[in-house]
Formats: structure tokens, sequence, C-alpha cells
């Protein structure tokens, strides 16, 4: 009975041995799995994720290709319509043969008559047959005839189509361009606002280990004697306190680390490691003089321009078809190849076709004031004026907010400039509690404050640099420019 409780206790430490065995090498091969799915994001690569992946920019894409066929192929418009028929005529019965066989039989009774005599109606197939006629089946086609029709029309409004099609072609690379700079400064904004969520994550995983290393070294000088047990409990229960908070920080961040997955297109759980910082050099820009040169590159105002053009070009194309006239030119050719049992060449062949010529007004009630084509063209006028107007105002706008974002540039400079010596002063006055308290010459609530002060200070300027990029980032949208 003991053998046989030793055996199994032996066994069972074997299966145990093995299940650890197992399980550390699934975590390894867990492990390198993860590495191998790891993509590793500078904000360039994040931008291009997002242009090569993105939906709305790949349907985008498709519309602008269609606007670059239209305007491609623009001229066809001028192309004539061309048609290709043919006609066989066969009667039932043979109309053909019938006519030369009366007209034989004709001309033979009146010769017999002229002679006195007569022509008996048993002689009329002989005397068909004898002139070399017969009832055959060539004699059943009447006509065999093809037929070519072209029919070219032409008007002044039709210019105005292919001017069209440029524009609409421009205003959708226009659109194109602008819906990618959009994701490229959503992109960048994001990879961006992840590293400071990152960055304040790793600060409050600092508090924690912090807390966590005077937890121990209150246990410490409570050992030694230095301070009392209270002193202990107040640092355990504060060590404790941050835990969930920084496994709550840990959880949102993944979360939005999952939503930048989506957005650059990349397959769902793909995990992701940013590399960067939240940092951007200075740059020295003039409002006045990014006002003058550049703000005729903004895509807003672009895309109006272009807008207010092709209502001009839509105007032009009304007058056109309402007050000139519209050229049709018509040209058939019909040789009638076979005709009366007998074949034509084309040269011998009749010819049933026409040319024609034609100028006209298609509706001249469209020229008078009250007619709905004149309302319409009244009232695409009165939308020329309102967008016009509406282009001067988007003007000022942007003329204002370009103001507006260069001061906030300078603004948040000097704020970082200031929080940087803060950070310096409050890392100092950190560290200086800190060894008094391990000294135990300041209290727990000393260390805190002065931690929160560091802790606040550093998320401070994180958050100034941070609004510093985005600012510079939506100067740059505005402009479509490159300043940095």
């Amino acid at each position: 009975m003991k053998n046989t409780n030793v055996k199994t206790i032996a066994v069972f430490f074997m299966l145990a041995a093995a299940s650890v065995v197992f399980c550390q090498e699934s975590d390894a091969v867990n492990q390198d799995a993860a590495e191998k799915e790891k993509v590793v994001l500078t904000v360039d690569d994040a931008v291009a994720y997002a242009l090569e992946n993105n939906k709305s920019l790949k349907s985008a894409a498709i519309d602008l290709e269609m606007k670059k066929r239209a305007n491609m192929y623009s001229w066809n418009t001028f192309l004539p319509s061309l048609g290709v028929s043919a006609t066989a005529s066969r009667t039932t019965e043979n109309s053909t043969y019938d006519t030369i066989r009366s007209t034989i039989i004709s001309e033979a009774r009146l010769g017999a008559l002229e002679k006195g005599g007569s022509f008996p109606s048993s002689k009329y197939d002989l005397a068909v047959s004898e002139a070399g006629f017969s009832d055959e089946e060539k004699l059943h086609w009447a006509v065999i005839a093809p037929n070519i029709s072209a029919q070219w029309n032409f008007n002044l409004a039709m210019i105005e189509s292919i001017r069209a099609a440029k524009a609409s072609y421009e205003a959708g690379e226009i659109s194109w361009e602008q819906t990618a700079k959009e994701m490229e400064i959503n992109v960048k904004k994001m990879f961006y606002g992840l590293l400071l969520q990152e960055e304040s994550l790793n600060i409050q995983r600092d508090k924690l280990n912090n807390a966590k290393a005077r937890y121990e070294q209150a246990s410490i000088n409570y050992k030694n004697g230095l301070v009392p047990e209270l002193s202990v409990l107040n640092s355990q229960v504060n060590y404790e306190n941050q835990k969930p908070e920084v496994l709550s920080a840990e959880q949102s961040f993944k979360q939005q680390k999952d939503m930048f997955v989506f957005l650059l297109g990349l397959p769902f759980g793909t995990d992701i490691e940013l590399k960067g910082t939240v940092d951007s050099k200075f740059v020295e820009v003039n409002a006045d003089e990014l006002v003058s040169k550049y703000l005729e590159n903004n895509d807003e105002v672009r895309s109006l321009k272009k807008n207010i053009e092709l209502l001009n070009i839509s105007l032009n194309a009304s007058r056109f078809s309402t007050f000139t006239p519209s050229l049709s030119v018509n040209y058939g050719f019909q040789p009638i190849v076979y005709a009366g049992g007998e074949w034509n060449s084309l040269g011998d062949a009749t010819d049933n076709g026409s040319l024609s010529f034609t100028l006209v007004y298609s509706n001249l009630i469209d020229m008078l004031p009250f007619s709905a084509n004149m309302q319409k063209m009244k009232d695409t006028k009165q939308q020329i004026a309102q967008a016009e107007l509406g282009l001067e105002q988007l003007v000022q706008n942007t003329e204002i907010e370009i103001h507006t974002l260069v001061d906030n540039l300078y603004k948040c400079q000097a704020n970082i400039e200031a929080m940087m010596r803060n950070v310096e002063l409050a890392r100092k006055a950190y560290n200086s509690t800190l060894r008094a308290y391990n000294n135990g010459t300041q209290e727990l609530l000393e260390v805190r404050d002065s931690e929160n002060s560091l802790n606040q200070a550093r998320l401070g300027l994180m958050n100034e640099k941070f609004n510093y990029i985005s600012a510079l980032l939506d100067l740059e949208s505005k402009l479509n420019l490159n300043l940095h």
C-alpha cells in the first residue's frame, strides 16, 4: 500500500512538471508570435498606412478617376453618329418576269396584227423562251442596296462642355487633396495624442513605482525604529490606491490604440508600437507674410473658386445653346448594287443617298425673358454672385484663422519655455523632499504634494507641446504648406 502511494505521488509530480514545461513552451511560442505581429510605427509610417488603406480615401480616388476619364475623352462630344444597314427586297411573285413576259407577248401580238395574222396564246411561252427569258430566282429580287448614314451636330455650347469636364476634374483633384490632407492631419494628431496618453500613463506608472518604493522604505524605517507603524500603513494605502488608476489608464490606452489601428486600415488586434516624441522644433513665421504669399493655397478657397468657374461655364453653355443656332450635317450613301436581275459595280451603281446641312434654333420661346430657360440663367447668375460673396467671406475668415494660429504658436512656445523651467524646479524640489523623507525628516504628505507638483508640471509641459504641434498642423493645413 505504501509503495502504491509513493508511485502515485511520483506520477503526480511528473505530470505537474510536464504541465509546467508545456505552459512555458506555449508562453514562449505566444510571445514570439506577438513579437512577430507587432508593428513599429513612426508618424510618417502611420500616415502612409492611412493613405493606402483608408476606405473613404479609396472611394474619393475612384470619383477622381471617373472625372479624369471624363476629362480625357470629353472631345468625343464632337464625334458624329454613324449607322450602317442594308436593304434586300424580294417579291413573292416574280413581278419582273411577268413584266418582261407581258412586253414580249404584246410585241409579238402587235407584229402578227401588222402582218394580217394572229398570235395564239399557245405560243406565248415559246415566244418568251425564244427571247431568252425564264422564271428564274434572280428575277424575284428587285433591289439589293447597302446604306451608310452619318449625322454630325454642333453648337458652341459643346465647347463649354469640354471646359466643364476639365474644370470638374480639377475640382475633383482639389477635393481629393483636401480629403487626403485632412486624413494626414487627423492621423498625425491622433499619433501625437497617443504619445501624450502613453507619456501620461508612464507618469502614473512612475508614481505607482514611487509609492511602492516609499512603502518599502517606510517598512525599513519602521523596522529600524525611525518611523511609527502609522507611516507604514499610510504609505501602503497610498500604494494600493494607485493600482486601479494605472490599470484603468492602461485599458484606456489599449482601446485608443485599437481605434488608431482601425483608422490606419490595419487588421483588428494588430499590436502597434509608436516610435516618436511629442516634440517639435519652433518655427519662425509672420502671419501677414503667410497671408500674402500662401492664402491662395488654401484648399477651401481653391475649391470655391473652381465651383465659381464651373457656374460661369454652365451659364455660358446656356447662352450659347439659347442664342446661337445648331448646325446639323446629315449624309447618306445608298448604292443600288443589284436590280432587275443585274449586278452593278459600285462605280456604276445608282446612289440614292443624300447630303444636307441644317441650321436650326431649337426653341425660340427660350429666348423670351419670362421663359423657364431665361429664369434658370438668372438663377445661375445669382448663384455666382452668392458664391463670390462667400469667397470674400471665406478669405477674410481664413486670414483671421491664420493670424489666430500664429498667435497660438507663439503663445505655446512661450508656455513651453516657462514650463520647462518649472519642471526642472519641481524635479529639484521633489528630489530634495524625497531625500528628507528617506532620512525621516519629512512627512509622507510632503512627498506626495511634491510628487504631484512634479507630475502636473510634466503633464502640463507635454500638453503644451501637443498644443503647439496641433496648431502647427492646423496652420500647415490652412496654407497647404509644410512649415517644419
